[in-house]
This record gives structure tokens, C-alpha cells and sequence, in this order.
């Protein structure tokens, strides 16, 4: 079942989810309960993305140690945005579900 996802398909939707939460940002600190439950929705999706990144790029440096130098800057680039999604996204989730 989960064969079709990938880093690049995280990666997309990571990014779009990232970018939503963004917009939706302004629009939380003027109607926060109208706004809630989208931001909170793109803000885990961002989150789960970027988790999955690392999760993918993991087992594939687990079973694939032999891959050589030529992608080791492909794998920095998804740890780096994977860390990019999960952790701003992981703070501001911890942020607002604190504060309720």
C-alpha cells in the first residue's frame, strides 16, 4: 500500500501543505477559530511528510550502503528538507496545542 509513496511525492506534498500552513498563518492570528482546524490539518501534513522523508531516506541508507559518493548530496538535500518540513511543524503543532 505504501509502495507508491515516495521522497519525491513527500516532498511535493510536504511542500504544498508547508506553504498552505504559511497562508493560512495571518488569517489564524485574525479568525483563530475559523481557521483552526486547516491550519492544524496542513501543519501535520507538513510534519508527516517530513517524518517520512527521514524515515525513507533512512531505510534506504540502511539497505543500500554501497549506493557511493554521487548521491550523498542528494541525500543531504531530502534530510535537509525533510528537516525543514518536520521541525517548524512540529514546533508550531506543539505551540498551539499547548495553548488550548
Amino acid at each position: 500500500m505504501l509502495s507508491g509513496w515516495t521522497i519525491g511525492r513527500a516532498t511535493g506534498v510536504g511542500i504544498s501543505a508547508g506553504l498552505a500552513a504559511v497562508l493560512l498563518w495571518p488569517l489564524y492570528a485574525l479568525y483563530q477559530d475559523a481557521v483552526l482546524a486547516p491550519f492544524l490539518l496542513m501543519l501535520c501534513l507538513a510534519a508527516l511528510c517530513g517524518l517520512s522523508i527521514l524515515w525513507i531516506t533512512l531505510l534506504d541508507l540502511l539497505t543500500h550502503r554501497r549506493r557511493g559518493s554521487r548521491l550523498r548530496p542528494v541525500r543531504a538535500f531530502d534530510l535537509a528538507v525533510a528537516l525543514l518540513l518536520a521541525v517548524p511543524s512540529l514546533l508550531q503543532l506543539q505551540a498551539l496545542l499547548a495553548g488550548r
